[in-house]
């Protein structure tokens, strides 16, 4: 498998007797593994398997799914705490001016006046607008990712622009 994945949804815990288990969607398309035939998973010990999907269907807020193989909550135990996983290349584009998570996370955070503020580590889909979670030299500052202080998202230059605000980070 690529080392260029992206998690896609998180296995919780097995469902039932046999095999199947439930998965909480990492991704903002509600029907995202409707369409999968295979997937990647990395277990909590870090290795990785590719799995064909059986069946998989909406199960409340998230879904419940069953691979080939995996017959008995015994097997399906295995799989609790992994990450569903896609190829990079496997996401949708989006739209011009629009960016998936994975691709700003890592990026250095600097000001419009060209100081270095941080790395985004982390962003948090908050219910008013995403935060955006920065490693700074004194810690951790929470910049809220709104057009008034995010000036330029550049992933493919690996950097976000914000315009430095009194008090926003110390």
């Amino acid at each position: 498998m690529s080392e260029d994945r992206i998690n896609i949804g998180f296995i919780r815990k097995p469902h039932g007797l046999k095999g199947y288990v439930r998965v909480e969607g990492l991704s903002d398309a509600p029907d995202r593994f409707a369409d999968l035939d295979r997937i990647g998973v990395e277990l909590q010990d870090g290795r990785r398997e590719s799995l064909e999907i059986e069946r998989c269907s909406r199960d409340g807020n998230g879904w419940r799914m069953k691979f080939r193989g995996i017959d008995t909550t015994e097997h399906a135990e295995r799989l609790r705490g992994a990450y569903i996983q896609v190829p990079e290349e496997a996401v949708a584009p989006l739209p011009r001016d629009a960016y998936y998570v994975f691709e700003l996370e890592g990026c250095a955070v600097v000001s419009d006046e060209g100081e270095e503020i941080g790395i985004l580590r982390e962003v948090m889909s908050m219910p008013a607008n995403d935060v955006f979670v920065v490693d700074t030299p004194n810690g951790e500052a929470m910049i809220p990712a709104v057009r008034e202080i995010v000036v330029e998202l550049d992933p493919g230059e690996d950097r976000v622009v914000i315009r430095k605000i009194p008090g926003l980070i110390s």
